[in-house]
């Protein structure tokens, strides 16, 4: 018996069309309340004030379900689905990129995109001047809500992370190189990454345009770092080879560094007015009662610093003073340095000690 072309045709027809109504079905009931959850999902948005800035952190390889899921939670959109179809209607499914971002809740959902794969995310500032000690930096790290004082302090003498950091001394100080570094928000409360980040600066500083020099001088990096710092607190404007070979040329003649930050290195702060009494102390930094450099670096160097601690001025200098103008006077003996001491700090000659540095 043979079946007719219209009733395979009626037959298919009918099997198509059940398809459809199963298919229609599965969809009704696990699809569709899905999304109805999604568009009417605002409690979010209800309970926050709109207009109210929050951080929002999009993790690294989020979807867009997530990243939408994140949104909704912290009530910067209203509906999940509305931003997934905005960004597959504009196809930036995959462009957005990972970050803080400071948001506003109640935003329209194609004004967030803009910004989520623009990448413009949120990033706090923290500057370290050239010639800050551990001590100012720890400051600095407490004023920002990044770690305590103590805290920093107790990480930069850590002996585990020294030797984990290739920091070869009885702290950070001299290491943490000073410059403007970037960091997420959500990097905020991780202290000790960004004290990482300004070790590894340091490191590519110093392989970049130290290391050869050192090679030549035979010197250890830990010598370079405490000389450096020295000429870091000392030099001013152009001065800083000038500076290191006054340095040199002590260190080359058996004379006592006398130089006047480490005098009151970890016992004032920085910049405090040295007295007689200051000088007299015996203490491991204070170069007027040691001979030769200090035990470890007083301040953290900038690039021009460590460059001249091992590339000083071929000069004779042995000692210099302050001219009162930003600059110093420099000079070859003691005889001619005292003739500057007297015209330019008015002390009487039998007053001063026979230093490098007289402020």
């Amino acid at each position: 018996m043979r079946v007719s072309i219209v009733s395979m045709l009626k037959g298919l027809v009918t099997i198509s069309i059940l398809v459809g109504l199963a298919l229609a079905t599965y969809f009704v009931y696990t699809k569709v309340p899905r999304i109805l959850d999604e568009l009417v999902q605002q409690k979010t948005t209800e309970d926050a004030l709109s207009g109210q800035e929050v951080i929002v952190t999009v993790p690294k390889g989020a979807s867009v379900s997530q990243v939408a899921a994140i949104l909704q939670e912290k009530g910067v959109i209203s509906s999940r689905l509305i931003f997934k179809v905005v960004a597959w209607i504009r196809g930036e499914q995959r462009n957005i990129k990972a970050g803080d971002y400071a948001l506003k809740t109640g935003s329209d959902a194609g004004d967030v995109l803009d910004l989520l794969i623009s990448g413009k995310t949120l990033m706090i500032s923290l500057t370290v001047p050239e010639g800050y000690n551990m001590f100012q930096i720890a400051d600095i790290f407490q004023q920002l809500g990044l770690m305590s004082r103590d805290e920093f302090l107790s990480l930069c003498r850590n002996k585990a992370f020294l030797k984990e950091l290739a920091v070869d001394g009885d702290s950070l100080e001299g290491y943490l190189f000073p410059d403007t570094y970037f960091f997420r928000h959500s990097e905020k409360a991780d202290g000790e990454l960004i004290v990482r980040r300004m070790v590894q600066r340091f490191h590519q500083v110093y392989d970049k345009h130290v290391s050869s020099l050192v090679e030549q001088s035979g010197w250890s990096m830990g010598q370079v770092v405490t000389l450096a710092s020295l000429v870091e607190k000392e030099a001013t404007k152009s001065e800083h080879e000038l500076v290191s070979a006054v340095f040199h040329n002590r260190l080359r003649n058996k004379m006592r560094l006398q130089s006047d930050p480490t005098v009151i290195y970890g016992i004032k702060p920085m910049g405090a007015k040295i007295t007689r009494s200051d000088l007299d102390r015996k203490q491991p930094y204070n170069t007027y009662q040691i001979d030769g450099l200090p035990p470890g670096p007083i301040a953290n160097p900038g690039r021009e610093s460590l460059i001249a601690a091992v590339k000083p001025a071929n000069v004779d200098y042995l000692y210099f003073v302050a001219k009162n103008d930003g600059t110093h006077q420099f000079s070859s003996s003691l005889a001619e340095h005292n003739r500057w001491v007297n015209l330019y700090q008015r002390q009487p000659r039998t007053e001063m000690p026979a230093a490098a540095t007289i402020r």
